[in-house]
């Protein structure tokens, strides 16, 4: 359904800045060709190693991969190496895990920086309660070495090592009634230096934790009004310790500081004018201060500059701008 124009228009022109932080749209991430576009960009990644930005196309099973400039560098397509890219996270050597399908079935898939398959990994070592599980979102520690993912049939936070061997988790369920856990939703897991962030949309909430999976509580508000939170599906975590959340309700991002959960500033808003949001569902922040929104309608990727960057990574050099 295309949002009316002129509701689009005006929101556009009235949410695109706060008072605070000032953040402007600056372009479209699009492929080189013309009649070529993203059909269903589900995550964008910024990779704070390389200054380089990927995109996992999930209906055309394809990862795009662009300079920290948001020019064009790279497609891998899928094909049998994988299919229906849902997430993907970027080691400190270039190596990449899918999260996708292979094989017919979901799994990580390891590939190099060149696109070529090493290797699937499923998690292993599960408790004994767990019949399976459903990931729809994963991210790696800094070092590359723990993998966290979101279980959406279980509402768990797995650790794990590269090899999906798990060494811990989180279970969201605990404390909840049996209506609370039916209408539970997680979706992304985000990682910024040794902070590791869970949208919760159903909650209104980001939880936040340590590498380690302990708890460091939430950011967020439920609600629609200014400022409040509806229905987060993604963060990111700034240099200052503040948190971006990508809201798909209320088509906008908003900055909070975690030390008593306040809402600094909110950017975009509703529309399909250059900049407006509608229904985002992933946000990635660089090493430079620019903030990338991926969303299904007309397959935008977007980017925004003026954000306080990303902190580096320990031994991180990019070639940034």
């Amino acid at each position: 359904m295309k949002p009316p124009t002129l509701l689009l228009v005006l929101a556009a022109l009235l949410s695109t800045t706060s008072a605070g932080q000032e953040i402007q749209y600056r372009q479209r991430i699009q492929l080189p060709l013309r009649d070529d576009a993203f059909r269903q960009p589900r995550a964008v990644v910024a990779d704070l190693h390389a200054n380089e930005i990927f995109v996992c196309d999930t209906f055309d099973h394809r990862i795009g991969i662009f300079d920290g400039q948001g020019y064009f560098e790279y497609l891998i397509p899928g094909g049998d190496r994988f299919r229906s890219p849902i997430d993907l996270a970027v080691d400190p050597e270039g190596y990449l895990l899918v999260l996708g399908f292979f094989g017919g079935r979901k799994s990580f898939t390891v590939l190099d920086f060149d696109g070529q398959l090493l290797e699937t990994v499923e998690l292993q070592d599960l408790p004994s309660e767990i019949d399976q599980v459903d990931l729809q979102s994963l991210a790696l520690s800094p070092d590359g070495q723990r993998v966290f993912a979101v279980d959406e049939d279980n509402h768990r936070l797995w650790i794990s090592d590269r090899q999906g061997l798990v060494t811990g988790w989180f279970d969201f369920e605990q404390g909840r009634s049996e209506e609370e856990i039916q209408d539970l939703i997680l979706a992304h897991v985000d990682v910024y230096q040794d902070e590791v962030l869970v949208a919760a949309p159903s909650d209104g909430l980001v939880y936040r934790f340590g590498l380690d999976g302990k708890s460091r509580g939430y950011v967020g508000f439920k609600g629609t009004t200014p400022c409040k939170t509806a229905f987060p599906v993604a963060a990111a975590l700034d240099a200052e310790g503040m948190i971006l959340v990508l809201d798909k309700q209320r088509a906008v991002f908003t900055r909070w500081d975690p030390r008593d959960n306040r809402c600094l500033d909110e950017y975009m808003g509703f529309g399909d004018a250059p900049g407006a949001l509608y229904q985002p569902g992933d946000i990635a922040l660089d090493a430079v201060g620019r903030v990338y929104v991926a969303q299904g309608f007309q397959g935008r990727v977007q980017v925004y500059e003026g954000a306080v960057p990303a902190a580096l990574p320990a031994g991180a050099t990019p070639n940034t701008p």
